[in-house]
């Protein structure tokens, strides 16, 4: 399991529990950077430290809704990243659930 987060593209990659996840690098709160603290293996927003799970999971803070994640999927070895659409859990909460690769 693991985070890469890749600041030029703004998206954080997570290998968690078997499966694969991407999200947009922006708290869905007020857009800061969110960071990933390995210690606590959890998403953290340096700006009102609103807290998520490895799968993007609300868990506490000021935000209202879960990280916001975008569609991907696999060809053959590859991950591909969808920039173009945004996956919001309080929008489309069937779209944000299955935006995961099974490993």
């Amino acid at each position: 399991d693991g985070v890469t987060i890749d600041r030029d593209s703004q998206v954080i990659l997570v290998r968690s529990q078997q499966r694969v996840f991407a999200f947009n690098l922006a708290c869905p709160h007020e857009n800061t950077a969110l960071r990933w603290r390995e210690q606590d293996g959890r998403f953290q927003c340096p700006r009102h430290e609103s807290k998520y799970q490895p799968d993007g999971r609300f868990v506490s803070g000021r935000a209202t809704r879960s990280m916001d994640r975008l569609p991907i999927k696999r060809d053959g070895s590859r991950v591909i990243v969808d920039l173009s659409k945004l996956l919001r859990s309080d929008q489309q909460p069937a779209e944000w659930a299955a935006a995961a690769i099974v490993l």
